[in-house]
This record gives C-alpha cells, sequence and structure tokens, in this order.
C-alpha cells in the first residue's frame, strides 16, 4: 500500500513537472503580453513530432545501454534531441508573434482568442501533412527500459522520470534567476509592468514581445518533447488536455506568477494521478474541484499577480 501510494505521488509529479514547463510558457506569453494563447498546446504537440524525427536520427548513432557508460551517452544524447526539437520552436514562435501576433495587440481579446485557434487548427494540418493522421512513437522508450532503475525510498523507479523531474526544477530555477538577475529577464519585466516606461527609457517592446513568445513556443516544445521521450506516442489531439490543465495550473497559481506555475502543476499532477489510483472516473475532474476551492478561498490564486511575472 505504501509502495503504491508512493509510486503514484512520484508519477504525479512527474506529470506535474512536464505541466510546468507547458504552463511556465502559457504563464510567460499571458503575465507579458496580455494574450491566452489557444495554440500553445500545439506547439506542445509540435514540440512532441519534432522530437520523433531528431532521435530518430540521433539514436541511430548510439547503441542502447548495457552498461553504465552507455547509458549516460545514450540519456545525453535523448536530452540533447529534446533540447534541439524546442530549439526549433524558437524561430517558429518569434516568426509567429511578429507575422500574426503583433498588429492585434490592441484588438479586442475576442479576435486574440480566434488568431490563437485559428493558428491551433493550422498547426494540426502542418502535423497532419508532416507525420500523417496516426500516432508516432520515438522509439527509444525501450532502450531506456534497459538503464537501471533508480532507488528512491527503499523502491525501484524510472530513470528517465527523475531525469524529467531534475530538469522540470532546473528550468523553474533558471527560470527564477532570469527573471529575478538578468538584465534581459528585468526589462522583460519591466515592459510587463508598464510598457509606456519603458518604451520610454529606450527598450524595444518589440523585440521584447517576439522573444517572450519565442520563450513560450520553446517550453511548450520541450514539455513536448519530454512526454514523447518517454512511455507514451506523438499523436494529433495531444495538446488539447495539457491546454485545458495548464490553464488550470495558472488559475491555480495566480496569473502571471511562476512560482504559482509550479506549485499549482505539481499540485494538479499529484491529484490528478491520486485520483487516477483511487477512482479513475474523476481524474478529470479533481483538479478542477482544486480549482474551484482555490478560487473561492483566494480568487487571485495563490500566489496571484496581475501584468508581472513573478
Amino acid at each position: 500500500m505504501l509502495a503504491d501510494f508512493l509510486t503514484h505521488t512520484l508519477n504525479g509529479l512527474y506529470y506535474g513537472f512536464i505541466l510546468f514547463m507547458i504552463a511556465a510558457g502559457l504563464t510567460i506569453i499571458f503575465g507579458v503580453l496580455g494574450i491566452l494563447n489557444l495554440a500553445h498546446g500545439e506547439l506542445y504537440a509540435l514540440g512532441a513530432f519534432v522530437t520523433f524525427s531528431i532521435l530518430g536520427y540521433l539514436t541511430g548513432f548510439v547503441a542502447s545501454p548495457t552498461d553504465p557508460v552507455t547509458a549516460l551517452i545514450f540519456g545525453v544524447v535523448v536530452l540533447v534531441g529534446a533540447l534541439a526539437a524546442a530549439a526549433i520552436l524558437l524561430p517558429l514562435g518569434a516568426a509567429v508573434e511578429a507575422v500574426f501576433v503583433r498588429p492585434i495587440y490592441d484588438r479586442h481579446e475576442v479576435y486574440q482568442l480566434l488568431l490563437t485557434y485559428a493558428l491551433l487548427l493550422i498547426f494540426v494540418d502542418v502535423m497532419k501533412f508532416g507525420w500523417g493522421a496516426t500516432p508516432v512513437d520515438p522509439g527509444v522508450y525501450s532502450s531506456l527500459n534497459r538503464i537501471p532503475t533508480t532507488e528512491l525510498l527503499g523502491f525501484g523507479y524510472p530513470s528517465y522520470n527523475v531525469l524529467v523531474m531534475l530538469v522540470g526544477l532546473a528550468v523553474f530555477l533558471w527560470l527564477l534567476w532570469f527573471f529575478d538577475r538578468s538584465k534581459t529577464g528585468r526589462i522583460v519585466r519591466a515592459t510587463a509592468i508598464n510598457r509606456d516606461m519603458a518604451t520610454a527609457i529606450g527598450v524595444s517592446t518589440d523585440r521584447t514581445f517576439t522573444l517572450v513568445f519565442a520563450m513560450g513556443a520553446f517550453f511548450a516544445g520541450f514539455g513536448g518533447a519530454m512526454v514523447s521521450i518517454g512511455p507514451g506516442t506523438a499523436f494529433l489531439e495531444m495538446g488539447l488536455d495539457p491546454l485545458v490543465l495548464s490553464f488550470v495550473v495558472i488559475v491555480i497559481g495566480g496569473l502571471g506568477s511562476l512560482k504559482g506555475a509550479f506549485v499549482g502543476a505539481l499540485l494538479v499532477g499529484v491529484i490528478s494521478r491520486w485520483a487516477t489510483w483511487q477512482y479513475p472516473p474523476i481524474e478529470l475532474a479533481a483538479p478542477f474541484a482544486v480549482m474551484l476551492i482555490i478560487l473561492l478561498l483566494k480568487p487571485e490564486g495563490l500566489f496571484g499577480t496581475w501584468g508581472e511575472i513573478e
């Protein structure tokens, strides 16, 4: 019983870190640009499909793990492939912001929602054209299974899941450093707080907004990459559930709060996995129930801030 509880809790943390990487991009875009990007889930799916193509090429040069050395090399290659797949989404996100999103910043929110929904449909057709309508499998999970499990609290747990949790924690800490300590991050925060003042002191808001949208696309793609490498496949509809749950995460944590997105993602991940373990029919309802309770007690969310990345 205790082992089952620990296993499902760790699975929840694993899923929560994936959700955080997706929700972090959504939080950054909303916190600075004020846009709820409905296409964000398809950027996540696109990252998974691109990973399928890249890892299919890279892992052909590396033998499947048979000892600790080859396991380490294989793990590094897989992680590099995930980063490369996410990096491809950086120029894509920049181009989408410059061509499609920038002209409608001053338009009503309905236009923004319609535009991002249209982009969602376009990305689905692009993925269907590029990889077909049937699910694809990066084909590395069977090799990952050969890597020795990690001993946690007295029982074995998949090493890849532990790696994802460590990477997710590193992403969170890097984002905190970036927005608190780096010059570029402070410029982004200043632009989010007061665009007119930032422009008056010489900040190029166009370049800042492009950077922010590109970062959001990167983290969405990186989350998709990490999922597709694990025990999953890339398929056209895979972006819907993470998109909806990412909205739940940022509402629970507080709009515009990275700390809130981190806590909210782990909370949603663990509760959804506990629900799956105890009573599967409430798996989807459980995160929304948590969101409802938190909104009743604290309408601004756990770390609620408006118009500022925090």
